[in-house]
């Protein structure tokens, strides 16, 4: 199967996916009902024994629990990377104020799902196809390794594909920005590996400090350089004040911030200075 017709599938199911759009019934504010969560998504690939996967595993990226593509799939050909970037109506409602907007709320909790539902999709259109597939967030096996942490990174794995390369923020920064959710398949398809457009993990951050000054936790520092720059110590706690009771008939937790995705220079796409 072709990465283009995987593309056109998951583009066609977004668009008819009723999970894409706020229903009625779970809408915090009556006016959010029918909301687009996602846009057009962006897919990349790599191979499975591409020796990036390798270096997630030594102590200065993840550590040795990192898993490889075999893990997941012990016949592995290709690992495919999405990114789902967030509707203009998500990004705009959260630019302002200090606590998340009730659209980056339905975003991050809502979105999951579609995304989830997405990864099940692709899943099955490779195994209709003759192939293996594993969505590895939706896998038993997927576990945190630390608080901040896990076996199975969507962002690092973004990376290997050529997708986009880490701000000071630790978000990745994609042609269509940050805001915006990550997900990957692991497959025995045999897909074509990308062209990756950098050289290094930092390459399309400015070190502006946009994101460091939209932290309503003071989170983010450019002064500490673009590898340390986010104290995960410091984000967490904050967004985990963040939650709201239990809503609407699913009784759904929601929480987020999303501060450091908008309002930047990297909110949508690439910032210019690092293109020239």
């Amino acid at each position: 199967m072709e990465p283009g017709t995987l593309l056109r599938l998951a583009r066609e199911y977004l668009e008819a996916a009723p999970e894409n759009r706020v229903s009625a019934e779970d809408a915090i504010r009556p006016e959010l009902a029918g909301m687009q969560i996602y846009g057009a998504p962006l897919f990349s690939s790599a191979s499975a024994a591409d020796p990036l996967f390798a270096e997630l595993q030594t102590p200065q990226v993840i550590g040795e629990g990192a898993f490889l593509p075999t893990d997941w799939l012990p016949e592995a050909q290709s690992v495919l990377a999405f990114f789902l970037p967030f509707t203009d109506a998500v990004r705009q409602s959260n630019r302002t104020g200090d606590a998340a907007s009730d659209e980056w709320l339905h975003a991050r909790i809502e979105g999951q799902i579609m995304l989830d539902k997405l990864g099940g999709f692709l899943c099955e259109q490779l195994q209709k196809a003759g192939h293996s597939a594993v969505y590895p967030a939706a896998d038993p096996r997927f576990r945190l390794l630390t608080p901040y942490a896990s076996n199975w990174s969507e962002r690092h794995i973004a990376y290997v594909c050529g997708l986009g390369t880490f701000g000071l923020s630790k978000n990745l920064i994609t042609a269509k920005g940050t805001a915006g959710r990550f997900g990957s398949i692991v497959t025995s398809a045999p897909l074509p590996a990308a062209d990756r457009r950098y050289d290094n993990p930092f390459a399309f951050c400015t070190m502006c400090g946009a994101c460091a000054a939209n932290c309503p936790a003071g989170a983010i520092d450019v002064k500490r350089g673009v590898i340390d720059g986010k104290d995960q110590t410091i984000c967490g706690p904050f967004v985990r004040s963040t939650f709201l009771p239990p809503h609407g008939p699913n009784n759904r937790t929601r929480y987020g911030c999303g501060k450091c995705q908008v309002g930047v220079p990297c909110e949508s796409g690439i910032p210019l200075k690092t293109l020239r």
